[in-house]
């Protein structure tokens, strides 16, 4: 299933000048929590020999000085996770950042008689890996 979605983002990741999403995905673990609310990757430009690599950033503007002192750490940290000089410099590009993404509600265990029910409805499934599956996937949707 993982390299299904590898062949699904990489034209997407490609026009952007990424070589694979990862540094899209992986992004708060190549750069920490601190600096990955700060920044957002936006592109990877080449010159025309290939040399010369930026790693475009968009931040705002109260985050760029601070991201500008940390430029050598980032592209420390980018070319780490690749394992390779994958970028040789770094561009910002000052502008709002898209909101953080909503923490998940809080799992409510079901009741006693919700549970029941849906232990009566899976009784039936023979694989205990399955009816386990199940039972999770149930506890879920009627968490809502």
């Amino acid at each position: 299933m993982a390299a299904d979605l590898g062949k699904i983002t990489r034209p997407a990741a490609k026009k952007f000048g990424f070589a694979d999403a990862r540094l899209l995905t992986d992004w708060p673990v190549i750069m920490g929590e601190a600096l990955a609310r700060m920044t957002l990757p936006l592109e990877v430009k080449r010159d025309k020999t290939g040399t010369r690599r930026t790693l475009v950033l968009k931040c705002s503007a109260a985050a760029a000085p601070l991201v500008q002192h940390y430029t050598q750490q980032i592209l420390e940290r980018v070319n780490t996770h690749y394992g390779f000089l994958a970028v040789t410099h770094l561009q910002m590009k000052q502008g709002p950042l898209p909101p953080p993404p909503l923490p998940p509600k809080p799992r409510v265990p079901l009741s006693a008689m919700q549970e029941a029910a849906l232990r009566a409805e899976i009784a039936e499934v023979e694989t205990e890996a399955l009816r386990a599956a199940l039972l999770d996937l149930g506890r879920c949707i009627r968490n809502g």
